[in-house]
């Protein structure tokens, strides 16, 4: 009686031992399993730049919708380039936040929005560095001639024209030589014509790409310093050359061609009718005839 019962004790001693080593092994699983999972998420994190990328997108929205041309040194760039796309910048930036226009106050006369200095200057800032000096006053553009008022120190902008060219697509973005390179696909605007008409054949995919180059500046953040064209190309896709079959019909179309072109219409024998032989002009037997007659 007495070994029966330590038998059962022993059993369920050894029950209680498999139940909680069970129970470890289950919970270290799944310990494994969470800190796998946050390491690939950590990975994942460090790999896939899409904020930057929709960052940088955002932040040169101003410069690609109008396509600046390319420059070595942003110092060496007239600043109505810049003025003009900080302006054009902030109102995408106020409308892409969900905002309006209407927040802006009105010129009476004109009815266009006076976009602040400030933000303009802000926009500047950011995107060249507190370094970059801007001159506050009137400018103009290939596109329009961008009032100042110094009482209210704002910009008068029109706000029902569109000067958008292109929308930015940041197709990657890369470090070289201490620079940070932020290649931008310029993806037409679908309004691009010469009537401002919606244009529903408008492309969808870039035309071209750029390299914005930054440099890294006053609290280690990065600043443009360039413009240049980038090494990625736009893939054209290639023309299928002809068949056999349609080269032979090209090369009979022109032998054809060639044939009737070299052919010389048969002549056409003239019939005279027979009383008209032997007579003159006004009708009469020619004057030979009438003198062998006579």
């Amino acid at each position: 009686m007495a070994n029966y019962r330590e038998e059962h004790i022993r059993n369920n001693r050894r029950l209680a031992r498999q139940v909680v080593g069970a129970a470890a092994l289950l919970l270290a699983l799944i310990g494994l399993f969470t800190v796998l999972g946050w390491i690939v998420g950590l990975v994942r994190a460090a790999l896939d730049d899409t904020d930057l990328r929709n960052e940088y997108r955002d932040r040169l929205y101003g410069m690609v919708m109008l396509d600046p041309v390319a420059f070595d040194d942003a110092n060496s760039v007239d600043e109505g380039v810049f003025k003009q796309a900080a302006i054009w910048g902030t109102v995408y930036q106020v409308q892409n936040s969900g905002g309006s226009l209407d927040q802006y106050e009105r010129d009476p006369d004109t009815g266009s929005a006076l976009i602040p200095a400030l933000e303009v200057d802000t926009y500047i800032s950011n995107l060249l560095g507190p370094d970059y000096q801007v001159t506050e006053g009137t400018f103009s553009t290939a596109e329009f001639v961008y009032q100042y008022d110094e009482e209210k120190q704002a910009y008068l902008v029109p706000v029902t024209s569109s000067v958008a060219l292109y929308t930015p697509m940041v197709e990657r973005i890369t470090k070289k030589d201490g620079q940070r390179i932020v290649t931008v696909g310029y993806v037409p605007t679908s309004s691009n014509n010469a009537t401002g008409e919606l244009s529903l054949t408008a492309p969808t995919e870039p035309t071209k790409y750029m390299d914005y180059v930054f440099t890294r500046g006053e609290n280690r953040q990065w600043y443009l310093t360039a413009l240049r064209d980038s090494d990625m190309q736009v893939e054209v896709t290639p023309t299928p050359a002809p068949t056999d079959a349609v080269v032979d019909n090209m090369q009979n179309e022109e032998m054809g061609a060639a044939d009737a072109a070299n052919t010389e219409p048969e002549s056409v024998p003239v019939e005279v009718a027979p009383d008209a032989e032997g007579l003159a002009d006004n009708g009469d037997a020619p004057a030979e005839d009438a003198a062998a007659e006579g």
